[in-house]
C-alpha cells in the first residue's frame, strides 16, 4: 500500500467513523492506526486496484456498521463485511486477462437482487455471493457443551443427551440451507447468460467440518441425494443456479485480529495464507458449470473428498463431537 493510498482509504475509514458513532473498530483506526486495521486498508487498496473503487466502497460499507454500542450483531455484520474484503481481494487479483472488468453488488435486472461481485472476462463471467454465519453464540455453546451434533438425522438427539451432562451443542446446517438458498435466489438472473458461471464462498471458522457435515454428510447433506430439504414433489432441493460452493476457515482470524491477539501462521487478519496454510473445500455440483481453475487455486480450495483431506478427520462429516 502507497503512502497515497493509506492517506486516502485512511481519511475516508475515519471521516466515516466520526459519522457513524459509536464502533466497534474505532480503536483500531484511532490508535496507530493498528494492525488490524492497517490490514483492512491495504486490503481496500489492493482491491482499488484491479477493481476501481470498489475496495473504497467496501471500506465505507464497513466504517458505517455502528452506531449502537457493543450491540454484537453489528459485530457480526462486520465479520460479514471483512469476509467479503477478504474473498473479494482474492478473486480480482487473480490472472484475469486485461480486458477483465469488475461490478460491485451488480443486478441482474433493474431493482433485482445483487451479489458481491460480477467478472466478466472475454471467455465468459463468473459471478460470486459471500456468506458468514453468525457464530458467536454458536462458539459459545461449543466451548460449554461436552456434545456436538454436526448434522441432522444422524445420532439422535435423546441419546446425545443422555451421553452427556449438559446441553447438546446442534448442528448449523439451517444458515447453510439460507445461503443456498439466497445464492440461487441472486445467481438465477445472471445465469440467463450461458457463458456466466457462479460461486457461494461462506466463511466460517477453524471448524470447518460443521459447514462440511452440513453440506455432504450420506444422510441428510444439502447437496446429497439424502438432504432434508425436499422439494413439493418428494425429490431432494437442489440449487441448479449454484454451480459451485467454497467453505473458507478464516473467520478465526478475522475475530482474533479484532481483538489484536495471536494470529499464529498469519501476519495480519486480512491475510490469507501461503501455499503451506491449511486448504479451504470445494464442492462442486455435477454438470455445473466450470468455474476458472486459477480461482480455485487463489482461495485454496480442494474439493471435499480429495483423498488428502480426507485423511484428516476436521475435513470429514462428524456424526458427533466429544469436547474433553
Amino acid at each position: 500500500m502507497t503512502a497515497e493510498e493509506f492517506s486516502a482509504l485512511y481519511l475516508i475509514a475515519t471521516t466515516g467513523l466520526n459519522d457513524t458513532g459509536w464502533h466497534w473498530f474505532s480503536y483500531h483506526f484511532y490508535v496507530g492506526p493498528t494492525p488490524f486495521a492497517r490490514s483492512i486498508l491495504s486490503s481496500c487498496a489492493s482491491i482499488d486496484r484491479r477493481g476501481t473503487g470498489i475496495g473504497t466502497d467496501l471500506l465505507r460499507e464497513l466504517v458505517a456498521i455502528g452506531g449502537r454500542e457493543r450491540d454484537e450483531r453489528q459485530y457480526e455484520q462486520l465479520l460479514q463485511k471483512l469476509s467479503e474484503i477478504l474473498v473479494i481481494e482474492r478473486v480480482v487479483n487473480c490472472p484475469w486477462p486485461a480486458e477483465t472488468t469488475f461490478q460491485h453488488e451488480p443486478a441482474a435486472v433493474p431493482g433485482g437482487p445483487r451479489p458481491e461481485l460480477l467478472v466478466s472476462y472475454p471467455e465468459g463471467r463468473l459471478v460470486v455471493e459471500v456468506k458468514t454465519p453468525a457464530l458467536l453464540e454458536h462458539i459459545r455453546a461449543r466451548a460449554t457443551n461436552g456434545i456436538q451434533l454436526a448434522y441432522r438425522g444422524g445420532v439422535p438427539l435423546e441419546l446425545a443427551e443422555q451421553l452427556g451432562e449438559d446441553a447438546v451443542t446442534l448442528p448449523r446446517d439451517n444458515p447453510v440451507l439460507d445461503f443456498l438458498r439466497d445464492g440461487e435466489r441472486k445467481f438465477v438472473g445472471f445465469r440467463q447468460d450461458p457463458g456466466t458461471a457462479s460461486l457461494l464462498v461462506i466463511v466460517w471458522d477453524d471448524f470447518i467440518y460443521e459447514p462440511i457435515s452440513a453440506l455432504v454428510n450420506e444422510r441428510s447433506g444439502l447437496l446429497t441425494r439424502n438432504s432434508f430439504v425436499r422439494a413439493p414433489d418428494g425429490t431432494p432441493q437442489t440449487y441448479p443456479n449454484v454451480d459451485a460452493v467454497i467453505a473458507i476457515r478464516h473467520l478465526n482470524y478475522l475475530i482474533a485480529g479484532s481483538r489484536e491477539e495471536n494470529l499464529g501462521d498469519r501476519l495480519t487478519a486480512m491475510d490469507f495464507g501461503d501455499g503451506c496454510a491449511l486448504p479451504n473445500v470445494l464442492f462442486d455440483v455435477e454438470g455445473a458449470r466450470p468455474i476458472p481453475t486459477f480461482v480455485l487455486d487463489a482461495l485454496r480450495a480442494f474439493r471435499h473428498d480429495d483423498p488428502g483431506l480426507r485423511m484428516f478427520a476436521e475435513y470429514n462429516p462428524q456424526d458427533m463431537v466429544f469436547w474433553l
